[in-house]
């Protein structure tokens, strides 16, 4: 059995509530008064409806985290790249101190001679 996908199960339930209601008197003379059950699908359809938009604002707040978390990561990699042009300056272009901390920056790169073997 496929599973059915958010916006088709939405159609179906409020499809299903229209015709409920198109038909209630023929329902409730077969016996079923569908009164009680499009109430609580219109409930359960409202709930679905205010969850949905809750999700939406929390993709938009983590978006928005990302965004400032990365804004933030690159102005602390700017200050330190700028920091180690400062200790270039005191220490000199070949001072061992330096030297390792510019080794920093090239731990995070990934090796082409390794990284293209597949």
């Amino acid at each position: 059995m496929a599973s059915l996908n958010e916006s088709k199960k939405r159609d179906f339930v409020t499809q299903l509530i229209v015709i409920m209601e198109q038909n209630a008197q023929l329902l409730t003379d077969k016996g079923f008064d569908p009164a009680a059950k499009i109430a609580s699908l219109k409930e359960q359809m409202t709930a679905a409806d205010d969850a949905e938009g809750k999700q939406a604002e929390a993709m938009a707040a983590a978006k928005d985290a990302t965004k400032a978390a990365n804004e933030t990561l690159n102005t602390a990699y700017t200050n330190g790249s700028a920091t180690v042009d400062l200790i270039s300056g005191l220490l000199g272009k070949k001072d061992n101190l330096l030297l390792e901390i510019k080794k920093l920056r090239k731990t995070s790169k990934p090796n082409p001679k390794t990284s293209s073997a597949a």
